[in-house]
Order: C-alpha cells, then sequence, then structure tokens
C-alpha cells in the first residue's frame, strides 16, 4: 500500500507544534551538533522548513539531487527487513504524523519529527548517505536469510551510531545521532556526558544491548564515518 502526505489535513496546533519544535532544537543545537549535522540542517533549510510541517515530497527531491536518496512514507514503525530493503533502495522511510502539543518534551513511538529532522537532514552528506546505503544493502541480506543474531548485531549500530552517536569534529565530541537531535531532552542530558564516552569499536558495539523506553546511559564517539563503512564490510566479509 502507498502512504502519502496529506498536508492539507494538518492543523494549525500541529503546525504550531512543528514551528516550536522545530525552533527549540534548531537553537539547542547550536554549539552542541556536530558541524555536519548543522551543515546539512542549513542546506535543508528550503524544504525542511521551520514555520510549517515540511513536504515530504519537497525534501524527497533535495535529497535525490544531492546523493541519490529519496523518503518513503510509511505509517509508523515497520518490521527490520522492510526498514532494511528501504535503506538497500536508497529510500528512508518517515511517517507523517506529528506529535500533540502535550508531547513535546517526550515520545514513546517516533513522530514525523524525528524522522525528519533527526534523520533526514545527514543523508545530505555523501559519507554518511553511503554508509546507510550499504547498512541497508548488508542487513537486507541478513534478514532474508534468517540471521537473527547478526540483524541484531546491526541493530545495536543503529542505535548506538544513527540513533544515539557522537562524531570527534577538530579533536571534539559533537552530537550527531538523530534520537539526540530530535529531542531536547535527550540533546542535554547527551551533552552533559560528552566527557563520558566510550570509543566506537564495532564489535563492542555490536555486543551492547539497549533500551529504547529509557534515557541512555551509554554513548560512543565515532571518529571517522567512511572508516565505520569499510568496518561493516569487513564485518559481513567475516560473517556471511
Amino acid at each position: 500500500m502507498d502512504y502519502t502526505q496529506n498536508f492539507d489535513n494538518y492543523t494549525a496546533a500541529q503546525h504550531s507544534t512543528w514551528n516550536f519544535l522545530y525552533e527549540r532544537q534548531r537553537t539547542n543545537l547550536q554549539d552542541k551538533a556536530s558541524k555536519l549535522y548543522l551543515g546539512t540542517l542549513h542546506e535543508m533549510s528550503g524544504t525542511l522548513t521551520s514555520p510549517t510541517i515540511p513536504r515530504v515530497e519537497q525534501m524527497a527531491q533535495q535529497l535525490t539531487n544531492k546523493t541519490g536518496w529519496s523518503i518513503e512514507i510509511v505509517p509508523g514503525l515497520i518490521p527490520p527487513p522492510e526498514f532494511f530493503k528501504l535503506l538497500s533502495q536508497k529510500k528512508f522511510c518517515t511517517s507523517t504524523w506529528v506529535r500533540r502539543q502535550d508531547q513535546v518534551d517526550y515520545i514513546e513511538e517516533p513522530d514525523m519529527f524525528h524522522d525528519t529532522f533527526g534523520h533526514i537532514p545527514p543523508l545530505m552528506n555523501t559519507d554518511f548517505a553511503s554508509f546507510m546505503h550499504r547498512f541497508g544493502e548488508v542487513g537486507a541480506v541478513l534478514s532474508v536469510d534468517g540471521r537473527d543474531h547478526q540483524v541484531t548485531m546491526l541493530q545495536r549500530l543503529y542505535w548506538f551510531f544513527v540513533e544515539f552517536g557522537f562524531v570527534r569534529e577538530d579533536g571534539e565530541a559533537k552530537l550527531f545521532g538523530a534520537g539526540i537531535m530530535s529531542s531536547s531532552g535527550e540533546t542535554k542530558h547527551a551533552w552533559g556526558m560528552r566527557n563520558n564516552l566510550k570509543q566506537f569499536d564495532l564489535e563492542e558495539v555490536m555486543a551492547t544491548p539497549f533500551r529504547s523506553d529509557v534515557i541512555q546511559d551509554c554513548y560512543f564517539i565515532l571518529n571517522d564515518i567512511p572508516q565505520l563503512e569499510q568496518d561493516l564490510n569487513s564485518w559481513f566479509d567475516k560473517t556471511y
């Protein structure tokens, strides 16, 4: 089933909520987020809009023009095999529903703000876009083959880098993961942990369980995204 964004159905309250979330996080992240993220967020200022909820079609077109990626609208969380398949096709998924005004500080299931503000901008970066494509290809192969343990390891990699990772820039720890980018509380908490980070090691990350229902107490810092893609390829060659 193909899902679409019914833009005209958004209420003024939903647009207001989006604007509040966008402005709060853009301000909150200025001195904390990586230049990679802030640069791509700025690059998407014409499509990932502030006053109103953005149009998925416009964001997708900008992504396609820059790195060949697109955006697939989904109703909510989707099974890992389907998620990996979309990534392998250079499609990132987003929902189109926006949280209520009383949920601006916490929401259990990711909404459109998390999916787009958190995840989409870095896909304008060629190194990150390349990593995510390869991650999807590896995950698609392993999930189709029923390699559940290896899929769990990939989910941990995704969690501790794509969702809650730090990156090192100019010798400093900077916030990167989408779960941090899209949450005011996570931003402040993670930033307070910046002097107590673990060096990113693929094997250790893949062996570290996580919980999605609590604020994080373990963060890893990555030095180099292309190197991570190489490490992922080496792991795949050994494990498959």
